[in-house]
């Protein structure tokens, strides 16, 4: 193995304000009409914030900002969710917030915009993460006003100019096809990766019902591991009316006769078999040349995920376990009419950074958005979906993928999977709405 490049050594050079990663928490996930759903997504990031405070004691006036993902930026995810977050969570006053948008990699860009921060020398310590609440708030509800006129909510559709982008005109004459939702971008991408490898459609359909399958094994059977990730969180129960129960002041209470103690991603399907997928019907597409369906595609989901990053100095002075650090990083703009192709730019750049390669990676995560997704990736990177680095905890596909917070739990997944097996170097990776990708080289702080 070539030494690798580390970004903050090649560039900053101060090994006392190196970023180093403390400590990472995420909350259950929760699925449709699952416990989850009843909590505001703002509490669901103080949850995280709470717990990973209480679990690092640290002078909270150190926290130089509070940086929170959310795609549906509305309801109780609305104002300005990292500023919102940090005063319940009781952060000091001092403390600012910031929320950001950068769509399914929101999550990995708040933990990018955390450890920029401080290899800047602009802070010592942020807080950061991610969540979505899909179930309450749908992806793109935020493009959704309420028309007076009309009386009802009316879409705002993307701007008409992004059509006569030239590259998206030519990308569009290429595909036949037109820039559109997630859904019809990643049945256009299965049809190319079909029409790459030759399969026939019913190969390809087995192909992507497979490897859902897989991921859903995996999620079932590798929870005592999975579960270090997670601290469980109270949801109300549901009475004969079909309403939350709550105590006196309306709150959500921690309290048995009134609630349940929510420990494990509600997502994850044991039953699941190949039977069972086969039998979906399609989701897009027309049915003559269609393979995307639900179980082939990941839930809606919500949760939450924090983690908490300071300088090396820093965290030497309080004494805490220095964990892991970022060694490189990249995001990238792709074809934004297949959309969802981001992990087979993201990847490449990201290891060309570092002087890697997959090889040299203990771990790759790549999100499960769509199994098409997953296929491309696999294909073009040389990579086999049953390769044992490969989302070895399971994906999105049987975990869910809320977008928020999803980059936020696919660098802690590996935080942890490296930990757990004393190995060194991972890396994950996700498509992007819009035409983007992102990807994050981690290292462990003590491998074996």
């Amino acid at each position: 193995m070539v030494e690798p490049v580390s970004m903050y050594e090649k560039y900053f050079k101060d090994p006392k304000r190196e970023p180093v990663l403390v400590d990472y928490v995420r909350t259950p996930m929760g699925k449709r009409r699952g416990t989850i759903v009843w909590h505001r997504g703002d509490d669901l990031v103080v949850h995280c914030y709470e717990t990973i405070l209480k679990r690092n004691k640290i002078d909270l006036s150190s926290i130089g900002d509070s940086i929170v993902a959310c795609n549906s930026q509305i309801g109780d995810c609305a104002l300005d969710i990292g500023r919102t977050a940090a005063l319940a969570a009781h952060l000091p006053v001092s403390v600012p917030g910031m929320s950001i948008n950068r769509q399914c990699a929101g999550g990995a860009q708040a933990v990018m915009s955390a450890w920029q921060a401080i290899a800047s020398g602009i802070h010592d310590c942020v807080i950061c993460g991610g969540v979505e609440v899909q179930n309450k708030y749908p992806i793109m509800s935020d493009t959704y006003i309420f028309d007076r006129e009309q009386n009802k909510a009316v879409m705002i559709p993307p701007n008409k100019k992004i059509q006569s982008n030239p590259e998206v005109v030519r990308k569009a004459q290429e595909y036949k096809a037109q820039m559109a939702d997630q859904i019809t971008a990643a049945h256009y991408l299965g049809v190319v990766w079909r029409d790459k490898s030759g399969k026939s459609l019913e190969e390809f359909r087995n192909e992507l019902d497979g490897l859902s399958l897989h991921s859903h094994k995996k999620a079932c059977s590798t929870w005592d591991k999975r579960g270090k990730e997670i601290e469980p969180i109270w949801c109300p129960k549901i009475d004969e009316n079909g309403n939350p129960m709550l105590n006196e002041k309306k709150e959500i209470a921690k309290d048995p006769s009134l609630s349940v103690l929510t420990e494990k991603d509600e997502t994850p399907r044991p039953t699941t078999s190949m039977e069972k997928l086969t039998s979906l019907r399609t989701i897009a597409g027309r049915k003559s040349k269609a393979f995307l369906t639900a179980g082939n595609s990941c839930p809606t989901t919500d949760g939450a995920a924090a983690q908490l990053w300071m300088t090396r100095e820093l965290a030497e002075e309080y004494g805490l376990k220095i964990r892991a650090g970022i060694v490189n990083f990249a995001v990238v703009g792709t074809d934004p009419v297949l959309m969802l192709t981001g992990p087979i730019k993201a990847i490449p750049e990201a290891l060309k950074r570092a002087n890697m390669t997959l090889d040299d990676m203990a771990f790759i995560e790549v999100n499960e958005a769509f199994s098409p997704v997953v296929y491309a990736s696999c294909y073009d990177l040389g990579l086999d979906w049953k390769d044992e680095r490969f989302n070895p905890w399971g994906g999105a596909i049987a975990l869910g993928h809320p977008t928020g917070m999803t980059g936020t739990r696919l660098i802690g997944s590996n935080l942890h999977q490296l930990e757990e097996s004393g190995k060194e170097y991972a890396i994950s990776s996700m498509c992007v709405g819009l035409g983007m990708g992102a990807a994050t080289i981690i290292r462990n702080e003590h491998p074996k």
